[in-house]
């Protein structure tokens, strides 16, 4: 009667070389290898054993053949003690070692442990079990070995690397810095010598204009008055410029700051432009204290207020400043003024970016691009609400949100709209604060 053979594709074969002298030693361990055959064959494997009787012709094998796991008595006609052990394992970085040796000695099993052996075994205590067990730990923990040596050495370049990336970053900051600081250094020097001949230019078109007018005709008096004109634009230009760069550069102090303070002292500043305009800035409620450099946050609303102001057309120019319940506080400035198309609400950060001649409305167009340095100087942002003919709002965080702004969540709407007056309070409150 035949018996139908068992096929396990998925058994592994272990690839032993046995490094041994003595050929009872030698069959005895082969005998044992075959008898853990039918205990391992599914779960570990099958052994097959090449046994190399010398040193010479064991490194020889090493060197042409891949073994899974060496086998080795230290005591061979060619070498002799832990030397044969150096160097098989100079010969097979990666191949398990284990030592099998006729003596059962303590002594001597810490010695080849430490000279790199997986395991140590002795002859007269060998059975197919203990054999077969220590083969597959021996070439479990070699494999672990090697796998954490490969990500060692991976980790080390990559540490390597990242040192390596740090010192150049470090070296390229060092270099921005000293650019920066050029920069500021050339700014400034740029900037007062650029002010000195405008400054006399100026000074000698105003002497020609008092003490020469008669030598004048109207068109040469128009044109010295233009000149100066110019001249005071020019270092309107450099002051802005200045400003911008300064922002720019600046690391704005930590400290708490009063907002109504701060635009309490603002609106002081503006009064005689407020007065002029017959014009009214409202604060509404209480505003928050905030942490950051008092005078460039006041320079921001400062320029806020005035844009209110300036970009309006409306007989009474109206401009509210109030706060919103989110974290960081949130501020509004509020004007019923000419408004600004949607798709230039990005635009107008752009540095000398005007949407209007100056004939129509004086200045740089510098004034938003510094409050928008300032903002993220704190760490916040600033963005708008508007439309042609419905006045503008914007909304400036002075920190890092927690949660996103919430505009409809304003308890108190501002009182006015569109070309409103005194008499308009009756009006419905709008939806939106640039409504």
């Amino acid at each position: 009667m035949m018996h139908e053979q068992t096929h396990h594709p998925e058994v592994e074969r272990v690839r032993v070389l046995l490094i041994e002298d003595c050929p009872t030693d030698a069959r005895v361990v082969q005998f044992l290898l075959r008898q853990a055959r039918g205990a391992m064959e599914v779960r570990h494997g099958l052994f097959e054993v090449t046994r190399a009787d010398r040193l010479a012709s064991a490194l020889d094998r090493l060197a042409r053949a891949d073994f899974d796991v060496v086998l080795l008595d230290l005591q061979l006609p060619d070498s002799d003690g832990l030397e044969t052990l150096t160097r098989v394992k100079t010969a097979a970085e990666d191949v398990p070692i284990i030592v099998m040796t006729g003596l059962d000695d303590d002594g001597i099993a810490l010695s080849v442990i430490q000279s790199g052996a997986q395991d140590y075994l002795a002859k007269d205590h060998l059975d197919e079990r203990v054999l077969a067990r220590t083969i597959r730990h021996a070439i479990e923990r070699k494999r672990a070995e090697v796998q954490l040596l490969r990500r060692a050495g991976e980790l080390e370049a990559a540490h390597a690397r990242i040192q390596q990336q740090a010192a150049e970053l470090k070296a390229r900051a060092e270099e921005l810095d000293r650019i920066n600081r050029e920069l500021d250094d050339f700014t400034y020097i740029a900037s007062h010598d650029l002010k000195e001949p405008l400054h006399g230019i100026a000074a000698y078109c105003g002497l020609l204009l008092e003490d020469y007018a008669d030598g004048f005709d109207a068109e040469g008096q128009r044109r010295l008055k233009m000149l100066v004109k110019l001249c005071d634009r020019l270092e309107t230009l450099i002051a802005d410029l200045l400003t911008y760069c300064r922002v720019g550069g600046a690391h704005p102090a930590q400290m708490d700051i009063r907002l109504d303070e701060v635009v309490a002292e603002v609106l002081e500043t503006l009064r005689p432009a407020i007065d002029r305009r017959n014009a009214s800035v409202r604060v509404a409620g209480r505003l928050p204290t905030v942490t950051g450099d008092a005078t460039l946050i006041g320079t921001a609303l400062g320029n806020l207020i005035a844009n209110g102001l300036k970009f309006n057309q409306d007989a009474r120019p109206r401009v509210e400043i109030g706060s919103l319940p989110t974290s960081p506080a949130t501020l509004y400035i509020r004007d019923n003024g000419i408004g600004i198309e949607r798709k230039y609400h990005e635009e107008i950060f752009t540095i000398f970016r005007r949407l209007h001649s100056r004939r129509e409305y004086e200045g740089s167009g510098a004034g938003l691009t510094i409050v928008r340095k300032i903002v993220q100087a704190h760490g916040g942002r600033i963005w708008l609400e508007s439309e042609p003919g419905r006045g503008t709002t914007f909304f400036v965080t002075l920190g890092p949100e927690v949660e996103k702004p919430a505009v409809k969540s304003l308890a108190r709407r501002p009182h006015w709209g569109r070309g409103s007056s005194a008499g308009s309070s009756k009006r419905k409150p709008r939806k939106s604060l640039a409504g």
